[in-house]
Order: C-alpha cells, then structure tokens, then sequence
C-alpha cells in the first residue's frame, strides 16, 4: 500500500518549500514558490492502488474507511465510519449534529443515488426566530458573525437519519460495525491534528460555552496543542448507542430531550415531534452527459451541482475545451471562469431552494441548464470586461467532504456539514453531540430582493425547509465506470472549488493531487479572490481584464478527490488526493 499523507505538508503551500513525508520517511523537497503551468512536480503525488481508496479531511477518517472496507465492508460502510470518525476528531466542521448529502455509484446496476439528510427547520419558524429583532439597549448584532449560542440557527439535525438509511440499503456491514472505529477514538483518544488545533486556537470564545467540548479542547482554559490526545467519552456513549439502536437513539428519548432542551434554550422551537418526524429524501442526479462524459452531481435543495453543470456545458469536459488553448491558470482562463462562477452565484439567489416546498424549483435548474440559455450567457462573457453582479451573501461555512472507492467498484462522495466552527455553539447535554447552525444558510429577504426575488426568494426561512447549500458531492461515469469522484468542505467556494478541481482532471489531465492543491480563485459580487500564491503577472492581467483582484487567506475551503485511470486489460489503477489546505490525509491499496 502506498499512502499519501498530507498532515505533514506546509498547510498553505506557501512560501518557498513543500515537504512530503511518505513511507520510509523518505522525503522529496520541492520548490513551489508560484504555479505558472499545470505542474504535478510542484506537488507530492496521489496515493496509488488498485483495490480500494480514501480521502477525507483527518488521517483517522481516512484510516477508518480503510479498516471497515478492508474488513469485508464496501465503499457505502467506509463512508459511514469515516463520516462518524470525522465527527469525532474534526468537530468544528461535522458531526451527528449536523447533516449533509452523498451520492452513491453501484457497480452492479452501474446507477449513482442520491441522499439527502440536510437539516431542516423546525415545523414553528420564521425569519423571526432566526433573526430576532433587536431589543431596546441591545447592542449591534452581526447576522454575518457570531453573537453568542443560538438555537434559532439550529436545523433538526439529518446525518443520523442519513447515515443509517445509507447503512440499510446499501451497506454490507451493518451499522454497529461502521461506528465501532468513532466509538474507539472518542472512547481510547486521538491526536489532534493541524487544523483542528488552529480551529480550537481561534475560536476558543465559542468553546468556553460548550462545557463538554471545552473540557476536551481547553484543558485548564487554555487550547490543547498539537498532537494532544484528546478523549471524548460522552460522545464514544452516544455513538456507541447510536451504532446500536440506530437514529431512534437520537430523535427519541433522553438525547432527543437534550437536545430541544439545549436548542430552546438558546432561543430555538424545535420540539421533539420535530426530531421524531425527520425524513432522509432521495432524490435523482442532476446530471449532463458532455464530451461522452456524464456528470452525476447534487440537485436541489444544493446549488453547487448547477454551478459545476452550468460551466461544464459552457466550455465541455474533455480537452477539445475552449478553455484550454488559454492556458490553465492564466489571466485568461481565470477570469473566463470567474464571469461564469458569477453567473452560477446568480442563479443560485434567484432559484434555488427545497424542491419539497417549492416543486418549480427543479424544473428552473433545468432551464438554467437548457442549452439555450447556456449559449446566450456564455455569450455575454468577453475577454476584458468584468461583469459587476449583486454581492451573494451567506453565512455558510466549514464541513468535511470524504471519498470512497471499494474493491467491487461502488463509489461514494458524501459530504457533511455542522456549517459555522462548531456550529450553533451548543453542545446536547453530557451526549457530547455538536448542535448545527445550518438555519443560517437562509437568505434574507432584503438580500433576496436585489436579485429580483420576490417574497424573500426561494431560500427564504420557513418552517421545515431545507436551507439551500453549496456542497457538491459529484461522481463522474465514462463508458460505464467512474473517472473521478470529489466534493469539498468551505461554505460556497465548495462549489467554485469542485468546479476548478474538476476542470483541472478533465480538460488537463492534471494528477488529482495538482487538481486540488493548485491555487483557486473565488469571486463574490465583482471582486475576485485569490490564492496568494497566483503569479503576480497573472494577477496583473486579471486586472487588465477589469477584475478587482484580492488576497484571499485559507477559507478553510478543502477539496477531496479519487480518479481513475483505466487501460485494456488491467485492473484501473486508483489516485487519490487530499487537499493540504486542511491537512488531510489520502490512501489507496
């Protein structure tokens, strides 16, 4: 087994040198100052097998799947336990807290499913609760930071719902077996990893509320250092019941108490019947064959997997692409892609939102994506105008995105999310659980309106709505078989993140490891962020093309990746890539 762990790299990719530390401690120093061509020798490179692959944010997830899958589990098993490990070890980002979506390939029938667990807002809600109006003295609130726990943000949380639908229909093991890897690192202790350790360092304020979480994180007050072992015993309880019993263990009984009590304490209306009636949705792909490639990615309530779609039928999927004569990562293929991420982020605020509520939902992502309309907004983008769109606001932020491949060829990408560090700062009881503040994806009427929605636009807080999201677990099928599978982690640059990666594997060829750890451009209103580590003349030219251009420090935006490449005659040999930006960790046998 060849393992490509990414702990040990410079976490930004910045300044002059990039240690990769593989097995045999052998060591390879490259220099990778700035990127001015698609390089894989300015990165360490994808873990390599031929049975079995992973890709998660933390080492312990990473290891997880590979334990349940090589145990006699399959792809749809190690995506259940590394999605509970994260939940242990990554908490600011993820958790049974929380929700999220997977898609899911099945060899056998050759069919990708979809899976939604997203949390939902109570059946008692409004614009009110999540934004309650300021009281006489009260100081000045910032509805893009934090103010202190608020259980008005919290959605009923879906991943426990989720992960046991998945567990039933499609997995080999059952779901006692795929906690059992979480339950041992909440239970016996895990070291904490780079990014982690920064997140606690910088939020500790939020911390200090959680009683729980702060005895773990703050031991004596102060945050844990790197490789501190940490136990987390209410949680390794939780899980282990939870492994057991199921998601009746959560939305019923004591924890389902603890939790609305936690909630209305700080402000929210969940109740009980709210936990007791959730539902996991299956939905269908939103999907496009381009290039004789199809693309299986999220549909609503999520609105990466339009974005990804809208730029794929804009400038194709195969390196006959348009794109591709400008020259990856220049001026020029840059801000070609920041107008159609504009555009993508338009469409986002005028359309998306739960499809259960609002049924026209579904069929404007299919007109967004009719081939006349694709033409004429690709027709409006030009070579050295900038367009000035609407600033996009959303407080969405965090998560973990995980990638799974097993020896029968079933494939999952699957990511989940808690939204803020932390989420709503509230922690259920002794249950050790991470309560979300995913009610904070809504839109605001006022910010709704400047794009010309009306009644505060589909996205708008109502009781039992799915908030609208920008994660993007994507599979993608040539001939049959999947070519690649990604997603990512940070609030809407996972899409414009995914988008970039997935172009980087499909129109160039990179390596999966280039694909993801090169610097990505973000666009919000008509400013564009970069990496710093964007050439200076490559910048210099974005400006010529009217693009305001802007440093952007890490996000916490996260991408991970599995690829195949396939010969006549041998078994497909599997890549797999882990963002360094989060300190991830990918492996292949």
């Amino acid at each position: 087994m060849r393992i490509s762990s990414v702990r040990n790299l410079l976490c930004r990719l910045r300044g002059a040198k990039l240690l990769y530390l593989g097995l045999g401690a052998a060591v390879a120093v490259v220099h990778a100052a700035v990127f001015p061509a698609p390089s894989s020798a300015a990165f360490p490179p994808s873990a390599e097998g031929r049975t079995m692959a992973a890709s998660t944010d933390h080492a312990d997830a990473t290891r997880a799947a590979l334990d349940v899958m090589g145990s006699g589990g399959n792809a749809v098993d190690g995506a259940i336990a590394a999605a509970l490990a994260l939940g242990v070890v990554n908490p600011s980002a993820s958790g049974i807290g929380g929700g999220g979506f997977a898609l899911v390939y099945t060899a056998k029938d050759q069919k990708v499913s979809v899976f939604d667990f997203r949390e939902t807002a109570p059946a008692t809600y409004s614009e009110k609760v999540l934004w309650p109006p300021a009281k006489p003295g009260d100081p000045p609130k910032d509805r893009f930071g934090w103010n202190g726990p608020r259980g008005g943000s919290a959605g009923v949380p879906g991943e426990p719902a989720g992960l046991e639908l998945l567990s039933k229909k499609l997995g080999k093991k059952s779901l006692s077996e795929d906690a059992a890897p979480a339950v041992s690192l909440a239970q016996h202790g895990f070291y904490l990893g780079r990014h982690t350790t920064e997140v606690v360092a910088m939020f500790k304020d939020r911390l200090k509320v959680m009683p729980t979480m702060a005895t773990a994180f703050l031991p004596g007050g102060s945050p844990a250092p790197y490789a501190t072992r940490i136990r987390r015993p209410e949680l390794a309880a939780t899980l282990a019941r939870y492994g057991a019993q199921g998601k009746k263990s959560i939305y019923e009984g004591p924890t389902a108490q603890k939790i609305v009590d936690a909630v209305k304490g700080a402000g929210g209306t969940m109740t009980l019947e709210d936990l007791a009636g959730y539902q996991v949705r299956e939905r269908q792909p939103l999907t496009r064959t381009i290039d004789g490639r199809t693309v299986y990615t999220m549909p609503a309530p999520s609105a990466g997997g339009l974005m990804l779609l809208e730029t794929l039928s804009m400038y194709g999927a195969s390196k006959s692409s348009a794109l591709v004569p400008m020259g990856f990562g220049s001026s020029a293929y840059l801000h070609t892609l920041a107008e159609v991420l504009r555009g993508a982020f338009a469409d986002r605020a005028r359309i998306a939102g739960d499809p259960d509520l609002d049924p026209g939902v579904d069929a404007a992502f299919q007109a967004a994506l009719d081939p006349a309309q694709i033409a004429a907004r690709k027709a409006r983008i030009e070579p050295n105008k900038t367009h000035s769109p609407v600033e996009f606001k959303t407080k969405e932020q965090g998560t973990s995105h995980l990638v799974t491949a097993d020896p029968f060829g079933n494939v999952v990408s699957l990511t989940t999310t808690v939204n803020g560090p932390f989420g709503a700062g509230l922690v259920a009881g002794d249950s050790g659980i991470v309560i979300n503040n995913e009610l904070d994806d809504f839109t605001a009427a006022d910010d709704a309106k400047v794009f010309g929605a009306k009644d505060g636009g589909p996205n708008r807080p109502r009781p039992r709505a799915r908030p609208v999201s920008s994660m993007t677990p994507t599979i993608i099928v040539e001939n049959g078989a999947p070519i690649l599978a990604l997603g990512g982690s940070g609030g809407p640059r996972i899409a414009t993140g995914v988008t970039q990666a997935t172009l980087a594997r499909l129109l160039f060829d990179l390596d999966p490891m280039a694909c993801i750890s090169h610097p990505r451009v973000h666009t919000s209103g008509a400013t564009l962020y970069v990496d710093p580590e964007i050439a200076v003349d490559v910048r210099d030219g974005l400006r010529a093309r009217g693009e305001t251009v802007k440093d952007e420090p890490f996000q916490g935006s996260a991408l991970q990746m599995i690829a195949w490449q396939r010969a006549p005659g041998a078994p497909p040999k599997l890549l797999s890539a882990s963002d360094p930006r989060k300190a991830g960790f990918a492996a292949a046998r």
